[in-house]
């Protein structure tokens, strides 16, 4: 039986090469990328600037692929707030050029969002919570979601938590950002009154691709948005904590810091925890506990 093709987005990202390498096995794959691109023999890149509306929907037609998976997306919330023009093409504006695009062709579409679309009010927050973002990114990932739930069928869309992992050499991440510092004996500035329910980048993409394979095996899905948060409510100090721990590394240079403290382009929610209630009901979702996951981790540079 031939391969089914996936037309994913963002695939050189901290997710994407997470999710690449999991899948590379499975299907037949063509990555889209602008900057940066990895290794692998299994992969077929296609660059491509999402701003050229017009390249992209050309790109899917030629590539024809049985299911697209948008991950790319301008995450950084700062940048958001300084350039909300140029970001909302990205976020917003993209995801429905790829959306009609699935539509034309008839193919399901996954689309992963964020648990930054809530406040941090009234944790935790299941799929059927009110999502009231506070910040520019937030506000344009809820606008995709909404443009894409209102608009079209064949959508899943998958909100996930903050991510940690390992990633491409050409790709930073808090994560990989700590355990340098935390090797070279360096100072941890670590929020102790911002909470989340992190997963790392291996095992969201464990969960997204059955996910994908839910939406492979369904004309029209029967849930069309599902949170994929981790089964942890944890602050960035207490995770930073338990990953030196782990890494057996020292933590004494890990300083708690608060939200107040710190003067952010963005302003942040202090707990934006999710309940995967449809998740769990639909995909059996259980994510492992951190610990087992940063030991995952650790194994990896054993």
């Amino acid at each position: 039986m031939a391969k089914k093709k996936l037309f994913i987005t963002g695939a050189s990202g901290f997710l994407g090469w997470n999710l690449c390498m999991l899948l590379a096995e499975h299907y037949q794959i063509v990555g889209t990328y602008f900057r940066n691109q990895f290794d692998h023999d299994q992969l077929e890149w296609e660059r491509i600037n999402l701003l050229e509306t017009k390249q992209l929907k050309e790109l899917v037609q030629k590539v024809k692929p049985d299911l697209i998976v948008h991950l790319a997306a301008i995450s950084n919330t700062s940048f958001c707030e300084q350039h909300p023009a140029l970001s909302h093409h990205i976020n917003v504006y993209t995801t429905v050029t790829l959306a009609e695009s699935a539509k034309e062709l008839e193919i399901p579409i996954l689309y992963t969002s964020t648990d930054l679309v809530f406040n941090g009010n009234n944790p935790p927050y299941d799929e059927f919570n009110f999502p009231y973002p506070l910040m520019m990114y937030g506000e344009q990932k809820l606008a995709a979601e909404d443009a894409l739930l209102d608009s079209y069928d064949r959508v899943l869309v998958c909100r996930l938590p903050l991510m940690f992992g390992w990633a491409a050499d050409y790709h930073s991440n808090f994560f990989i950002d700590w355990y340098q510092k935390l090797k070279n004996g360096e100072p941890i500035h670590a929020f102790i009154d911002e909470y989340r329910t992190p997963i790392s980048g291996t095992v969201a993409s464990e969960w997204l691709h059955k996910a994908i394979q839910y939406l492979l095996a369904m004309d029209k899905p029967t849930e069309s948005l599902l949170n994929m948060g981790g089964m942890e409510r944890i602050s960035r100090y207490d995770f930073a904590i338990q990953m030196a721990k782990v890494f057996e590394l020292p933590d004494n240079t890990i300083e708690a810091t608060s939200l107040a403290d710190v003067e952010l382009a963005a302003p942040r929610p202090k707990d934006v925890s999710m309940d995967n209630q449809l998740a769990r009901e639909l995909l059996n979702y259980t994510p492992p506990s951190i610990q087992k996951q940063l030991l995952s981790l650790r194994k990896k540079i054993s």
